[in-house]
Formats: structure tokens, sequence, C-alpha cells
């Protein structure tokens, strides 16, 4: 099976977060997780960030051509957990995205509702941008 061709790449900042669920009384460490066409990039943890972490980090996803009912390629995903220096890393919440609209606008800027089994779990706040490898089709005047 071969790979999708490519049409563009987009670009996601994650630039905070608020009213993370808190599971405990210390203040904890959090950082977030995006996925996107099967390739997951983390930013760091924000140390002592709390309910309200701040991260302002930006990655690039290749953007593929969507195979008709395979939503793989359009669907950003992502989560916010809390860093654990013993054991595993606790799952704050989850949310996604579906990129469609933002590939045709060109832009994407609004909080993400995040939420687990037991509900909603804050908000991530995250910025997006396409950038097509070919021109846009030409406009036609009436």
């Amino acid at each position: 099976m071969s790979k999708p061709k490519e049409i563009g790449t987009l670009v996601v900042v994650i630039l905070k977060a608020q009213h993370l669920h808190q599971p405990s009384f210390y203040k904890q460490d959090p950082y977030a997780q995006v996925t996107l066409s099967g390739q997951t990039k983390k930013t760091k943890a924000d140390s002592k960030g709390g309910q309200h972490p701040v991260w302002d980090e930006e990655f690039r996803f290749p953007v593929y051509a969507d195979a008709g009912k395979d939503r793989e390629h359009r669907l950003l995903e992502v989560a916010c957990y809390k860093r654990e220096t013993k054991g595993d890393d606790v799952l704050l919440g989850k949310g996604s995205v579906d990129v469609e609209e933002t590939l045709k606008t060109g832009e994407f800027d609004d909080w993400v509702q995040l939420e687990t089994s037991a509900g909603a779990r804050g908000q991530l706040y995250i910025e997006m941008t396409f950038y097509a490898n070919s021109p846009p089709p030409p406009t036609r005047l009436c």
C-alpha cells in the first residue's frame, strides 16, 4: 500500500490550557500532546503549571490527501497529561478537531474542549495554519 500524496503542511501552535483537572493538592506539571496522521508530538512539561499551564510551542505536520472514508488524516487529536516522576503519566483530558475546514480557510484558533469518561476536564487553546504545496485554484470573476 502506497503512502497518500502530501498536499501541504499544517503548523499547530499549542498555546495554553485552562481549568485542567488537578487530581492532587500539589501543583502539577502538565504537558500537551498532539497527533495527526499517526504522528505524535509533545510539548515540554510546564513545571508547576497547575490548572492553567502555558507552553506556546509550535509543531509541523505533513497533510496528506484524504482517501475518502479514511478520516485519519483529518482528525487532530489533542490531550493533556500530568507528568509523574514515578509511574505512568496521568491523562487530564483529551479532545479532537476536524482539520478539514482549516485546510479550506487556512487558519484556526480556538479553545478545544478536553474530556475524560468523567466529563469535561478543561480546555486547550490551539492555533493552526495550513500551507498548501500547490497554489490555490484560480478564481473566476463573473
